[in-house]
């Protein structure tokens, strides 16, 4: 039985992955390395210190990753300051949840003052009753911890969550949390067969049903 809702933010809450492509990619051209879509796609649903340590180690790159790491981070949250708009259907699912008696956590890759920065811009902080951010972890997504975390701060079981995510890396951290997972694939992903270790694949939060 569903008695929470635990939300990834970045392609979920907010239509934020193209804003964190446009960031890699820029921080990376500063570096001298020609960066595109593709490559951002292998490291997505990763937290951003372990992205930069990936291409760091994948490209034998001299730079610092967690200089790099906070560059990027920097640049997304101006971006979704000045471009972030959230996702179709979230203001009616959010409400649905809470006429269900739903818990409602959210639980992202993404660093606090970025999860800070979209709540606000937004202006929905008040239906989570739970932030957690994998900085806080050991490991990032698609380890389960963020999600077990999550529900423990809950004090709900992890079985009766159903999770919302938009990569790979967040569903498989879903399913090894033993949670439900609902995927929304970004759109225009070709390879969607990919999601289908997920319980539920839909088009946009509309869809979804509880």
């Amino acid at each position: 039985m569903t008695q929470a809702i635990i939300f990834d933010m970045d392609g979920v809450i907010i239509d934020s992955e193209p804003l964190w492509k446009k960031a890699i990619i820029q921080i990376m051209n500063n570096y001298g390395y020609d960066f595109d879509i593709e490559m951002c796609n292998r490291t997505k649903g990763m937290r951003v210190d372990e992205v930069t340590l990936f291409w760091k180690e994948e490209l034998k790159a001299p730079f610092d990753s967690d200089i790099v790491a906070k560059e990027i981070v920097a640049e997304v949250i101006r971006l979704i300051s000045e471009e972030g708009e959230e996702m179709e259907g979230l203001e009616d699912l959010l409400k649905r949840a809470k006429s269900n008696n739903l818990r409602i956590a959210l639980a992202s890759s993404s660093s606090l003052n970025i999860i800070e920065t979209v709540l606000t811009k937004l202006n929905i902080k008040s239906y989570f009753e739970v932030v957690q951010s994998a900085e806080k972890e050991e490991y990032g997504k698609p380890h389960p911890a963020v999600f077990i975390t999550a529900a423990n701060n809950l004090g709900i079981s992890p079985t009766n969550c159903l999770v919302i995510e938009d990569s790979l890396n967040g569903v498989i951290a879903g399913k090894a949390a033993k949670m439900k997972v609902v995927a929304i694939p970004e759109n225009g992903e070709p390879q969607l067969n990919k999601f289908l270790i997920a319980d539920q694949v839909i088009n946009s939060l509309k869809e979804l049903t509880f």
